[in-house]
């Protein structure tokens, strides 16, 4: 696999920071504001997506390993169940059962900032694990 350009490499190194740092923003505030798991997923995998592809795939797959983010996708799919099912010991499935907090702050929302959690985690190791198998169809041609 070809290489980017050191003018590349450094400005991926140097943006993956602060996309991290904005897609966890979007993930945690995604009930306050618009935004949320989805959104935040997308732009943690980019991050991780965007330094594969500066540094090259086979120098990241040690760090950002296949089996560790199957694990990661599978434990958030876990968490959004148990908190599916957590919330039928209320009654009804996804209930939000976590009350309290005053409008606009972080734990305002009951059950749905979890939620957005395990399903930013969900999304971005599902984007990451979609490149692997391109790349790895890639390396196979």
């Amino acid at each position: 696999m070809m290489r980017m350009s050191t003018v590349t490499r450094t400005t991926i190194r140097m943006v993956s920071p602060f996309l991290v740092a904005y897609g966890a923003y979007l993930i945690v505030y995604g009930h306050l504001s618009p935004g949320g798991g989805f959104q935040g997923g997308v732009i943690l995998a980019l991050s991780v997506i965007l330094m594969m592809i500066a540094q090259g795939y086979q120098d990241l797959k040690t760090t950002f390993r296949e089996k560790l983010v199957k694990g990661i996708e599978s434990g958030a799919a876990l968490g959004i169940l148990l908190l599916a099912f957590s919330s039928l010991l209320f009654g009804t499935f996804f209930f939000n059962y976590l009350r309290g907090g005053t409008p606009g702050e972080l734990f305002s929302g009951g059950i749905i900032a979890p939620f957005n959690v395990l399903i930013g985690f969900k999304i971005g190791a599902s984007f990451t694990l979609v490149f692997y198998v391109l790349i790895r169809r890639m390396d196979l041609d």
